[in-house]
């Protein structure tokens, strides 16, 4: 609600309490401006109400937009270590044959494949037709 409204409504329920002590007891003018009071005083507190509600509204959106952001930076974590996980299981086995096929062409140069190890790799890496 606008300050401005609020601080009217305050100053208009201050007014008719002030007002309510010149009334005399038990007179309809007195029970009316006590029914207009309790009127002022309920738009008041559901003025307070729908204002706390929206606070509460926002705050709760604002904790939902950081909780996504921070989802988000973790899914993106995630896809960097899943990612890296893959090319690593792809790079690591490159190496490890490239190695084999250094200590292979070594025992070529000698012209005996003395390793029984190396004789079943080099089958799988020499081009051949089946």
């Amino acid at each position: 609600m606008d300050e401005e409204i609020r601080k009217l409504l305050e100053e208009e329920i201050k007014t008719e309490i002030r007002n309510l002590s010149t009334l005399e007891p038990g007179s309809k003018e007195k029970s009316t401006a006590i029914e207009d009071l309790a009127k002022l005083y309920r738009l008041r507190i559901e003025e307070t109400r729908n204002e706390w509600d929206f606070n509460e509204k926002y705050e709760s959106r604002d904790s939902d937009m950081q909780f996504k952001k921070n989802q988000l930076e973790e899914q993106v974590k995630d896809r960097y270590f899943r990612l890296g996980v893959e090319v690593a299981s792809i790079i690591l086995p490159l190496i490890f044959y490239g190695i084999w096929m250094r200590k292979g062409f070594k025992f070529e140069e000698t012209g005996t494949f003395t390793s029984t190890t190396f004789r079943g790799l080099f089958n799988r890496f020499r081009p051949t037709k089946k």
